[in-house]
């Protein structure tokens, strides 16, 4: 599908996630070890670059959808976003991996089927322009 060009950024983004949420699904990691060092791998993806992809949707588009009509979508990426944080940082179990992999894929799929069209018929020119200004990182 065709992005604006102001959301692309956003969608490759996408991509790399679902690579990495792929990875965790199919994860065959059982023992404390294998757990701890696919968690140290995951945290640090997510540092570098899932949570700038995070905030710079929190800081420009959502808030700018929420005062355009759509809300809901803005509050259920945010929560997305607050479930993620919460799984990558917390105590790691066997299912953490698959529980993971599978929250971010759905969240993907959510942003680019229902949250990026709503932007984009939403939202002014000038309004998607702002988006990818957003800051960096926390």
């Amino acid at each position: 599908m065709k992005r604006h060009l102001s959301l692309q950024p956003l969608s490759d983004d996408h991509h790399r996630a679902l690579v990495l949420a792929r990875h965790l699904r199919r994860s065959s990691a059982t023992d404390a070890a294998e757990i701890e060092s696919l968690a140290r791998e995951v945290r640090h993806e997510f540092e570098v670059d899932l949570e700038r992809h995070f905030c710079a949707e929190e800081d420009r588009l959502l808030p700018i959808l929420a005062k355009r009509g759509a809300a809901e979508l803005a509050e259920r990426a945010a929560d997305d976003h607050a479930r993620l944080r919460s799984l990558v940082r917390g105590p790691w179990r066997q299912d953490t991996a698959l529980d993971i992999g599978t929250l971010l894929e759905k969240h993907v799929r959510f942003e680019e089927r229902v949250l990026f069209p709503e932007a984009e018929s939403l939202l002014s020119e000038d309004e998607l322009a702002a988006v990818p200004n957003a800051p960096s990182a926390p």
